[in-house]
């Protein structure tokens, strides 16, 4: 019975022994096909590595007792990828970086659809042409300042109104140390009426709009300041240059007529769109009597207007 006995634990023993060797040999044989799996996986995806594995103890042919435990699998050691699957152990070692990364970082220009990697920014867009006006479309205005002469040379500029009020507007004025007063003011439609010697048939040649007029005395002597109205500049320069007569003098409803008639002191001459002149006299019956004084003003008055004229165009370039 004790051989029988003896026998039984020795076959036991043996059992486990085969056991533990065969569950050795199925664990050696996977981390084996997994070593394989990971060094022939794509270089350009994943780190290679080699597991290395050490052998479990092997079985006494004596049938001596190992200090194995029934069923419990051999320790092992792996030099494997980091998270690389594989049986129960220490793991050690780093991945191997791939060609063309640096730092675990993709460089250099990506190929779309290779994961992980970022595309290359393109360049901005070229800027759009400028805008270039139609053809026919009118230039810019200019902001340079209209020259006053410029403006009261054509009718359609010199729109400010036009009245021998306001035109002759000084209701006294000093002349070669004299006085004079405006005792009279008109505005005559028909040109020809308002004049004499034929300045009035010149002038509606030209169609001549209207005669403005003012009438200034000092004593006896009188002198009459007219403007002869023009739509256009060649007009007037027109009558100048064909000048003859002279303008009437102008006296009050209730007064007396005096140089209706050729024969009294006159100056012509023309500013832009406008013919002015003057009739120098005495202010009496006849009245074609020549006066010194009045003579002398003549001028100085033409002068008057002349500075009334151009300031229209002034006003309208804010000179």
């Amino acid at each position: 019975m004790a051989e029988q006995h003896e026998a039984e634990i020795r076959r036991r023993k043996r059992l486990r022994v085969i056991g533990a060797s065969v569950l050795a040999t199925a664990l050696i044989g996977g981390m084996t096909a997994t070593a394989i799996t990971v060094s022939g996986s794509s270089r350009n995806d994943h780190p290679t590595g080699t597991a290395t594995l050490r052998p479990g103890p092997t079985a006494d042919p004596t049938g001596a007792d190992t200090g194995l435990t029934t069923g419990a699998p051999p320790t092992a050691t792996a030099t494997a990828p980091t998270g690389a699957p594989g049986p129960t152990g220490t793991a050690s070692g780093s991945p191997t970086p791939s060609p063309g990364k640096s730092g675990g970082r993709p460089s250099g220009t990506a190929t779309p659809g290779t994961p992980g990697a970022s595309a290359t920014q393109g360049a901005p867009p070229p800027a759009a042409p400028p805008a270039v006006p139609p053809a026919g479309a009118p230039a810019p205005a200019s902001s340079a300042p209209r020259d006053p002469l410029t403006v009261i040379s054509e009718a359609a500029t010199d729109t400010a109104p036009l009245d021998p009020g306001t035109l002759f507007a000084a209701p006294i004025l000093t002349v070669g140390g004299r006085t004079w007063n405006r005792i009279a003011t008109s505005s005559t439609d028909t040109c020809w009426q308002a004049t004499t010697g034929g300045l009035g048939d010149v002038a509606s040649g030209q169609s001549c709009r209207k005669l403005l007029r003012a009438t200034y005395t000092s004593g006896d002597s009188a002198v009459t300041v007219g403007v002869a109205v023009f739509d256009h500049k060649p007009q007037a320069d027109a009558v100048g240059q064909a000048h003859k007569g002279q303008i009437q003098g102008l006296t009050t409803p209730a007064g007396i007529a005096w140089c209706v008639t050729t024969g009294c002191a006159n100056t012509h001459t023309t500013i832009g769109r406008y013919g002015y002149y003057t009739v120098s006299g005495t202010y009496r019956p006849g009245g074609t009597t020549q006066d010194a004084a009045a003579t002398a003003a003549g001028p100085e008055l033409a002068a008057y207007a002349r500075t009334r004229l151009l300031a229209r165009g002034q006003a309208a370039v804010g000179v």
